[in-house]
């Protein structure tokens, strides 16, 4: 499985658990019909969706459990049909979604629309905030920012995300790696958003080398994209990669 089909899959679980969170409390078989439409209600205004789409979660939970509120796969197809400057009109996006972290999705499209920066309809709701949301943009990250700045115990951390990566090695358990089926020691490579604390990148390897260091920035700057600098506690800074040194 590539870069590409683990992002994907990913995003859907991630999806999938957002949906799920959302009509968590629509479950409850004690609520009368009154109270759960009042729910639906306010579900969706406060998740800035439609009603519609509560009750396409709730439906689809209710006959296929979790299995049912994964998304449909994204079709190359798609990707052909957004607007040739789609990436300009993120990047747009996003300033106005850091200006004003409240801004709903719908209220970003009718602003850039009123600029003129895109004609009217050209922009789908539900494309912009998938792409706000994997660029670290969505209304969940916006909220956790938001309580990091506010938590007293964040008081030291970066005024903005992407400002400093944080990043170590721990020790991880022997696992049978190979054919012989020996017991190797793994180590847990991992990166953190200084700001928001939130894990950019995290994963085992099966030893302690400079590529494991190399593979932690790569895959989370493909993901999240540059950082201003990096903070990694690294225990042989003779080994480790001269680009990362100075940072």
């Amino acid at each position: 499985m590539n870069t590409n089909e683990n992002t994907a899959k990913k995003w859907q679980e991630e999806e999938a658990l957002r949906r799920f969170q959302l009509i968590a409390p629509l479950l409850d078989e004690g609520l009368d019909d009154a109270k759960r439409l009042q729910l639906r209600k306010k579900i969706a205004s406060a998740n800035d969706i439609s009603l519609r789409s509560v009750y396409r979660y709730e439906k689809a939970y209710r006959e296929s459990q979790f299995a049912g509120l994964h998304p449909a796969p994204r079709k190359k197809q798609r990707i052909q049909n957004l607007p040739i400057n789609y990436d300009s009109l993120l990047e747009e996006a996003i300033h106005l979604r850091k200006e004003v972290p409240e801004r709903s999705v719908n209220q970003i499209i009718t602003i850039l629309e009123l600029e003129g920066r895109v004609a009217p309809g050209v922009l789908k709701r539900s494309t912009l905030k998938r792409y706000l949301y994997k660029a670290g943009f969505g209304s969940e990250h916006m909220r956790m920012y938001q309580d990091a700045c506010e938590s007293s115990s964040k008081r030291f951390c970066k005024p903005h995300r992407m400002m400093l990566v944080q990043g170590d090695i721990k020790y991880g358990p022997k696992l049978p790696i190979g054919k012989n089926g020996a017991k190797v020691q793994t180590y847990l490579s991992s990166a953190i958003d200084d700001h928001s604390r939130y894990l950019l990148h995290s994963r085992f390897y099966d030893n302690q080398e400079e590529t494991i260091v190399e593979d932690t920035f790569y895959l989370l700057i493909v993901r999240y994209g540059k950082f201003d600098a990096c903070y990694f506690d690294y225990s042989d800074i003779s080994t480790m990669p001269k680009y990362l040194r100075c940072s």
